[in-house]
């Protein structure tokens, strides 16, 4: 398996490269760190650009017959989640809790097509974040607005871009399956509840560890187990190891661009837009590779509002390690328990005392 897992790794798709739709969506991250460069309000357009960064890969996804309902839908759902989030942050419990709800529909969604599943994993990934910022009052609402603002002008820049040019990105990435070979004896539906009670107490365990840890940046604890986490065994496995070893190497990368260029916030801006570019370059070719340039892509956003790269690379790195060997860990367990309820489920009965057969 693990032969395996490294070789997909490795391999490279280049036939899922779309570097025109990449394109599209860089001014939709562009203009909001002009716009906080502009006005010294960096950390609203930070903010506002992270939004539009998610919902730029809803250019590649389908919900039914539409192609702009992902990222509106999107749009609404991470601002949404990023408001319970907030105010859910405050109680390590009850943050807990709305991670174990929401991964445990982002598990339902796996059967309900690609476009649904990554709707649900961003919802997912906001609620986590805006848990490790927690506000009360009105000031709760605020960083999801920058996220639904952000969000629409993206969708908005994309679509114009698809009218202007009569030009669609093809749908990329696979369609996801509930399957799980150690669960072919259970029914779809059993399949389907085993799959969303892993999911949720993967979650649930990865935050209150975050919580109970108190870590720097945990929250990349469970956002990592959340990315990394998928219906079979072997695709959580080879996903998390991607995952850690391109944020090792994204790690190295961010590490020697601070030091050697020790860039203001203007180059700072064009760093981000730099390996934004080729995260939706690379998000189907390589994922490995998308998230060595996911992990550049935060340092240097995290560094336009102050942040300090090197302990920022170290945290990330720390958590993401994390994050995925809970992932891998989880997944394991429960694929062991699921395993053993079958067999006793085969096991013949006893015969009845004094049967002689």
């Amino acid at each position: 398996m693990l032969r395996r897992a490294t070789r997909e790794i490795l391999t490279f798709d280049w036939k899922q490269a779309q570097p025109t739709a990449a394109a599209w969506c860089l001014p939709g991250l562009a203009l909001p760190l002009s716009a906080g460069l502009a006005t010294g309000h960096l950390r609203q357009g930070m903010v506002a650009a992270a939004g539009a960064f998610s919902v730029g890969f809803g250019s590649f996804q389908r919900l039914g017959k539409s192609r702009t309902t992902p990222m509106l839908v999107a749009a609404a759902g991470m601002c949404l989640s990023s408001w319970i989030g907030t105010l859910g942050g405050l109680s390590g419990a009850a943050i807990a809790l709305l991670c174990a709800a929401w991964a445990a529909i982002y598990a339902f969604t796996w059967t309900r097509g690609p476009g649904a599943s990554w709707i649900a994993l961003q919802c997912l990934i906001w609620l986590i974040l805006s848990s490790a910022y927690p506000m009360t009052g009105w000031a709760a609402l605020t960083r999801g607005s920058y996220v639904l603002a952000g969000g629409l002008l993206q969708m908005g820049i994309i679509t114009l871009a698809w009218r202007l040019t009569g030009r669609m990105p093809a749908v990329a990435g696979a369609a996801t399956s509930a399957a799980e070979p150690a669960l072919a004896a259970f029914s779809p539906g059993a399949v389907r509840r085993w799959q969303m009670l892993r999911v949720g107490a993967t979650l649930a365990v990865s935050m209150a560890l975050a919580h109970g840890l108190a870590l720097p940046s945990g929250y990349w604890i469970p956002m990592t187990a959340a990315i990394v986490t998928r219906p079979e065994l072997h695709n959580t496995l080879r996903r998390g190891l991607a995952r850690m070893g391109g944020t090792l190497v994204g790690a190295g990368l961010a590490t020697l661009l601070a030091f050697a260029l020790r860039p203001l916030p203007g180059v700072l801006a064009l760093l981000v837009l730099l390996f934004a570019a080729a995260c939706y370059q690379l998000v189907y070719v390589n994922y490995a590779a998308f998230a060595a340039c996911l992990t550049s892509y935060v340092v240097f956003l995290l560094a336009m509002v102050g942040a300090p790269a090197a302990p920022t690379i170290a945290h990330r790195t720390i958590n993401t390690l994390i994050g995925g060997a809970l992932a891998g860990l989880g997944h394991a367990v429960f694929v062991g328990l699921g395993w053993l309820i079958a067999r006793r489920r085969r096991r013949p009965a006893p015969a009845p005392e004094g049967y002689s057969g």
